[in-house]
């Protein structure tokens, strides 16, 4: 949305050299643990020192590690015409559903495990939402379904469903390796994706400072295919890291410079993120608290630091921690939705949807959301200058102590000057109450099932479908399915 240029920075020169140099100290002075034999030995072979699992990461192979990766990349989609380049001068934000919570809720139905049904639900949404680019897999855990098999249903129903890019389930190497194969049918073939990728991974090291053999093992899947890595540490301060923002946002860097680093030595050149979700832990409860000032910190100096290493940034969306739809909800999500848009975000994960820190998926609240994303998407065309919309002559015409509700140039332009929200509503209180004093959440849910009934079917190749299925068949009775470690 808004130019890098005009980025909100909150660090100075020197507090961003202090993380930096901090960041370094940790990887060469305390190291992190690599649970994965693999990566191990190319960080020994590379010349790095390794004590049984733990890696001491030596600064200058880091950063030169680190400036392999591209500043930006394409992302292809289904749909040629939506097609994405991220990063860079030329990069557009993808701003993406909701993703991971293994519950799902609205006024119907009422908060419920989730299932593949609200799965394709949220699919279609994605896809009917103009203000939604990009595709989120795993919108919501299907758990009806076997646990082993299911990320292939869930990847199947963001590729049948919708024709946008999008990121991939995988959260492991089998699971990676089947979100590969798939965009694989879709796109031609292995040489196709990879000089094209066809989707995001994302990769979070196990904080503080472990790399478990899980992701480690997706990272390195990711990277042979030359598929885009998003490398977020999943910070809480107070818990997975220091209770005070800089002293976390220095393990920040160092736990996602160490993935990225990683990420070059299995494939040079391959495109990695910088990614923060960086929040903090309520002490009252243990839990995750979002939409506090600590995270919108967080936002706004991870996106400085992605600048500082040169690598597109991964962070914010319409994060909340409150359990329902209601006040705490909405100013939980502005507060990140306006961090996100002032850092200049290039991935937006869970942009829309996002409930109850990240347990439930809402339908209600991704009306809600895609609502205030189409608000600030206005927003950031900024103000226009032209002569008409200088308005002298109307002014003119109307005169002092006129009334510009009776002019031409209100009826000529209003509609398309002035943004009426479809949701959000501004009767008065007799008006309202003989309405049916409805209340937001209500209207939301109302919201959600038209935007709905504007889904369009982008069709799949009957022989692409084929072969997907048969190919979901067959690992559905692979030996090394379950296989993880």
């Amino acid at each position: 949305m808004f130019e890098h240029d005009a980025t909100l920075k909150i660090l100075t020169a020197e507090q961003e050299e202090m993380i930096h140099e901090q960041a370094m100290r940790i990887l060469e002075e305390i190291g992190t643990d690599v649970k994965h034999e693999q990566a191990r030995k190319l960080l020994a072979e590379a010349g790095l020192k390794v004590e049984d699992e733990r890696v001491y990461w030596d600064r200058g192979f880091v950063m030169e590690q680190v400036a392999k990766a591209p500043s930006s990349f394409r992302l292809r989609a289904r749909n040629p015409k939506r097609s994405l380049t991220i990063g860079g001068p030329d990069g557009v934000p993808a701003w993406m559903n909701v993703g991971g919570p293994p519950f799902a809720s609205d006024l119907d139905d009422g908060r419920r495990s989730g299932t593949m049904a609200d799965h394709d639900r949220f699919m279609q949404l994605t896809q009917a939402a103009d203000v939604l680019n990009c595709v989120q897999i795993g919108a919501v855990e299907s758990t009806d379904l076997q646990m082993e098999t299911r990320h292939m249903d869930m990847e199947y129903s963001a590729i049948r469903y919708t024709d946008k890019p999008y990121t991939t389930y995988g959260t492991s190497g089998p699971r990676a390796r089947d979100g590969i194969r798939m965009a694989e049918i879709v796109h031609g073939g292995r040489e196709a994706i990879e000089a094209d990728a066809a989707l995001m991974g994302i990769v979070n090291p196990n904080s503080p400072l472990i790399w478990d053999f899980r992701m480690t093992d997706a990272l390195i899947v990711w990277a042979e295919a030359n598929q885009p890595i998003v490398v977020t540490p999943f910070l809480l301060a107070g818990a997975t890291s220091a209770v005070s923002v800089s002293g976390g946002l220095a393990q920040q860097v160092a736990e996602a410079l160490s993935g990225v680093a990683l990420a070059q030595l299995v494939r040079e050149g391959v495109p990695c993120l910088y990614g923060s979700f960086f929040t903090v832990t309520d002490m009252r409860t243990g839990s995750p608290a979002f939409g506090t000032p600590e995270s919108v910190l967080g936002v706004l100096a991870g996106s400085q630091l992605a600048r500082r290493y040169g690598l597109p940034f991964r962070g914010g969306g319409g994060l909340a921690s409150s359990p329902a739809v209601d006040a705490q909800a909405a100013a939980e999500t502005q507060m990140m939705l306006w961090a996100t848009n002032l850092a200049a975000t290039d991935v937006v994960l869970h942009a829309a949807g996002w409930l109850e820190g990240g347990l439930c998926a809402s339908f209600e609240k991704f009306a809600l959301d895609v609502e205030l994303l189409r608000q600030f998407q206005l927003q950031a065309k900024g103000i226009g200058f032209s002569d008409e919309e200088m308005a002298f002559d109307a002014l003119k015409e109307v005169g002092p102590g006129g009334l510009f509700l009776s002019s031409p140039h209100t009826r000529e332009h209003f509609k398309s000057w002035l943004y009426m929200s479809p949701l959000f509503q501004t009767p008065d209180f007799a008006t309202w109450e003989m309405m049916g004093s409805e209340t937001t959440e209500v209207a939301a849910n109302r919201a959600w099932k038209a935007l709905l009934e504007t889904y369009e079917d982008p069709g799949l190749d009957p022989a692409v479908d084929e072969e997907l299925q048969a190919y979901m068949a067959s690992r559905r009775d692979a030996p090394d399915l379950f296989v993880e470690d």
